[in-house]
């Protein structure tokens, strides 16, 4: 089911963007919610394709364990992006409900832009590591 979800959403996020395979969807986005689905999508997008270079005969061992290594620091990284857009969109549906304060809403922002700070090195190191596995 999570794999579903993920899929539909890396297809919304490319879709909304306009991206195509030559365009970075993360130059493309404006909103924190929008930057964090864009990077999460091209986490997707080359986890799968290192998960084909790990299952190829083809590819030497000690490139199947960089891209490993490089997948295991980029996806708890990207899984919390998931997280964040969460809560802020839990955050700004409660706003406009008159539930919450603009303050918390802030608050989500930022430590979305956070994790984003913080996932964007590793997924970008996973990025390059398929790039150079090819």
């Amino acid at each position: 089911m999570k794999s579903i979800f993920r899929t539909a959403l890396v297809l919304t996020v490319l879709a909304t963007l306009g991206a195509c395979a030559s365009l970075n969807p993360v130059s493309k986005a404006d909103t924190a919610e929008q930057k964090a689905y864009a990077l999460y999508g091209t986490f997707v997008v080359f986890e799968e394709q290192a998960a084909k270079l790990v299952s190829s005969s083809e590819v030497p061992e000690n490139v199947k364990q960089a891209l490993r290594d490089a997948d295991k620091a980029a996806k708890p990284a990207a899984d919390s992006l998931l997280d964040g857009v969460q809560q802020v969109l839990t955050v700004k549906r409660e706003l406009a409900a008159g539930t919450t304060t603009n303050e918390k809403l802030s608050i989500a922002v930022a430590n979305l832009a956070g994790w984003y700070a913080s996932a964007k090195p590793k997924v970008e190191s996973l990025v390059s590591a398929v790039k150079g596995a090819n």
